[in-house]
């Protein structure tokens, strides 16, 4: 047996996501599958921005508690999660609402869970690496909205969404700290006076940082994008079994969207960071890398279900709206592979920028107005070639990331041996 390393030289465990925030992910299984129901029919340009209102807001709430959760670790409140379980659940199980003028349980809901993610944090802890969790501001036009009819309430769902975007972009880690630390101050100086001098009253909170595990947080975004691409299986399963026939071109293009599902995976796990394609550790802010991971997983329902219209369709060509859909889908799932190589700066990524990024992009945009009388088998390999393309560019990017966690397994292994 070899010899135990020192208490003081052992690194710290890597942690991992646990059985409670996994059972708390089960919730973007439904969410997913019941946001993906706005695309079937079309969809339209209006379908499309609706859909992406409302995913994102889905995403930001998950993301609160995703958050949370990884920063709280241990002591995270089981209770916690399970409320904001049922209420995503109530989101979910709403989304056909926001059609009607009944779009009460999806505003009501979102805003309860937007107010409860910022009311876990204890006084004086400021989240940097999420300022969401200190600035609710995006919220209240969703507020708004119940006392508004259609298509106001749209346009304030919007304007909602855009405030917490814009937040996201322009909060550091130094801004999210001085509004902070003002916040406080404010607080101190609107307080009255304090009683006789043995009395002082309650000192104002010290503020502290709370700050990601980035390896942690890592590795919820990536199941994250698995529990997506898992409703693009759905969506192929659910369109194969209404055929009575199976016969040659359903058999192509069930496994050519199975394929580009698994490309898609092996693409973005493998040589990507947080789920997103060719970003690398430590390139983006974490609040950054974040809004991100939410713009690409959005590409990919939408995905999930073009793929299913693709079966459907197998005997012709795809509707012009799930055609464009499609295509639409996976340019926006290669621009955000391409967003997250900017910061790249070597020779080598500059090679993979100009040779197999940019023109993977530019065909999968320039394959919805000119394929667009290609059977749908035709198409769905197509873009399965695209994603190869850009895999086959370093295949020994994924051996190297594979045998480094095996070499971590191993480190891990002999500290507790």
């Amino acid at each position: 047996m070899e010899a135990k390393e020192s208490t003081g030289s052992a690194a710290p465990a890597e942690r991992h996501a646990g059985w409670n925030e996994l059972f708390f992910d089960l919730v973007v299984v439904a969410g997913a599958g019941q946001l993906a129901h706005l695309l079937h029919d079309g969809p339209r340009l209006a379908d499309l921005a609706l859909y992406g209102v409302l995913y994102l807001a889905f995403w930001t709430t998950w993301a609160g508690f995703a958050v949370y959760g990884d920063i709280a670790a241990a002591a995270t409140r089981v209770r916690t999660l399970l409320i904001a379980m049922f209420g995503m659940a109530v989101m979910a199980a709403s989304v056909h609402t926001v059609l009607t003028s009944h779009a009460f349980p999806f505003v009501i809901a979102y805003v309860a869970l937007r107010w409860q993610a910022g009311r876990v944090w204890q006084r004086g802890s400021i989240v940097v690496d999420w300022p969401l969790a200190q600035f609710g501001a995006g919220a209240v036009p969703w507020l708004v909205s119940l006392f508004v009819e259609t298509p106001l309430r749209y346009w304030l769902w919007a304007l909602g969404i855009a405030l917490d975007i814009v937040t996201l972009l322009v909060s550091t880690r130094d801004r999210t700290l001085r509004r902070a630390a003002e916040r406080a101050a404010r607080r101190r100086d609107g307080r009255p006076p304090p009683g006789p001098a043995h009395s002082p009253g309650p000192t104002p909170p010290r503020l502290g940082e709370s700050r990601i595990d980035a390896a942690h947080m890592g590795e919820r975004l990536g199941l994250y994008v698995i529990i997506v691409l898992g409703e693009g299986v759905i969506q192929i399963i659910d369109a194969a079994s209404e055929r009575d026939d199976w016969d040659g071109p359903l058999a192509a293009t069930g496994l050519g969207a199975f394929g580009l599902l698994a490309a898609i995976c092996t693409l973005s796990l493998l040589y990507g960071t947080n789920g997103i394609p060719r970003l690398r550790r430590g390139a983006l802010a974490p609040r950054l890398a974040m809004l991100l991971h939410a713009v690409m997983t959005g590409f990919l329902v939408a995905l999930a279900t073009a793929l299913g219209s693709a079966v459907a369709h197998v005997d012709d060509v795809l509707p012009k709206g799930q055609h464009w859909l499609l295509c639409g889908a996976m340019a926006g799932y290669f621009a955000a592979g391409l967003v997250a190589a900017l910061p790249l700066a070597d020779r080598a990524d500059r090679v993979w920028l100009l040779g197999w990024a940019l023109p993977c992009l530019a065909v999968s945009v320039a394959l919805a107005p000119l394929g667009v009388r290609l059977p749908a088998w035709a198409t769905v390999w197509i873009l399965v070639a695209l994603v190869c393309w850009q895999i086959l560019y370093d295949p020994g990017r994924a051996e190297a990331a594979a045998s480094g966690r095996r070499g971590r397994g191993i480190r891990r292994r002999t500290r507790v041996t």
